[in-house]
This record gives C-alpha cells, sequence and structure tokens, in this order.
C-alpha cells in the first residue's frame, strides 16, 4: 500500500509538471535574447523610453508607469505592444496604482519594438520571456 502511495504521488507530481501552460514556459524558458539583441534593446530604450520610465524602469509614481516589476508587462503585453505602437492615453492599472498619461506613438517599426521589449522584459529583475515578431506585427490599432 506504501508503495502504491508514492507511486501515486510521482504520477501526479509529473503530471502536474508537464501540464502547465507550455506556451508561457516555452516563451520563458527556451528562447533567451542574445548579448548582441539586449545592448539593441538598450540603446532603443535609452533614446525612446528612458526619459520618462528612467534608466532603470522605475518610471515616476502616478505620473509614467514602471517598467521594472511591472505585473502590467506580465500580464497585459499585447495591451503595451499596442501603447508603444500607437500610442493611447486611456487609464492603466500598473501594480496597484493607476495611470493616465498620454504616452506618444514611439515611430519604430516592428523589430525595434520587438528590442526594446526583449531588452524591457528581461532588465531590471523582470523574467518575462520574450516576444516574437509576429506577435509584435499582429497587433493592431485599437479602433
Amino acid at each position: 500500500m506504501k508503495k502504491f502511495h508514492l507511486i501515486l504521488i510521482i504520477l501526479l507530481s509529473v503530471m502536474a509538471f508537464y501540464c502547465t501552460d507550455s506556451k508561457s514556459k516555452k516563451n520563458k524558458e527556451s528562447y533567451s535574447v542574445s548579448e548582441i539583441d539586449m545592448e539593441k534593446g538598450r540603446q532603443i530604450y535609452r533614446a525612446k523610453c528612458m526619459t520618462c520610465h528612467k534608466r532603470n524602469g522605475e518610471g515616476i509614481i502616478r505620473t509614467y508607469p514602471p517598467l521594472a516589476h511591472s505585473d502590467f508587462l506580465e500580464n497585459k503585453l499585447e495591451k503595451a505592444i499596442q501603447m508603444v505602437k500607437y500610442g493611447g492615453s486611456e487609464p492603466i492599472k500598473v501594480n496597484g496604482i493607476k495611470y493616465q498619461s498620454y504616452m506618444p506613438a514611439s515611430g519604430l517599426n516592428n523589430q525595434d519594438i520587438q528590442l526594446v521589449f526583449n531588452y524591457i522584459l528581461n532588465s531590471w529583475g523582470n523574467q518575462y520571456g520574450t516576444v516574437d515578431l509576429e506577435t509584435i506585427k499582429g497587433v493592431k490599432e485599437k479602433r
């Protein structure tokens, strides 16, 4: 009987491991950003994003949302991409704080948006995986 319980526990553990969300697991574990792409993303961030979101992604409370340790980036990545591509002024909530600043469209092409997002998603302690070019291309302007 003890042997049966042990086998059951092992099987349930294995099932729990393999039944997790494979898409997010794949995104977070199987692809890492190269040092070259991280540097390109950092340069784009410094040129386009740093003025408002600050050097370490901490933002300015109640004015410009943080990108470091941001639940919005982790949970609403497509919306964040949309804001970078097309701009926006609708209110958002980041880490429990409401923000309603105007964000102008970045003017970046899809590849540069991918580079800067992969930099942000993997900087300042963020471990939010990566975004592929097809996802960036698929984000359309809200009408």
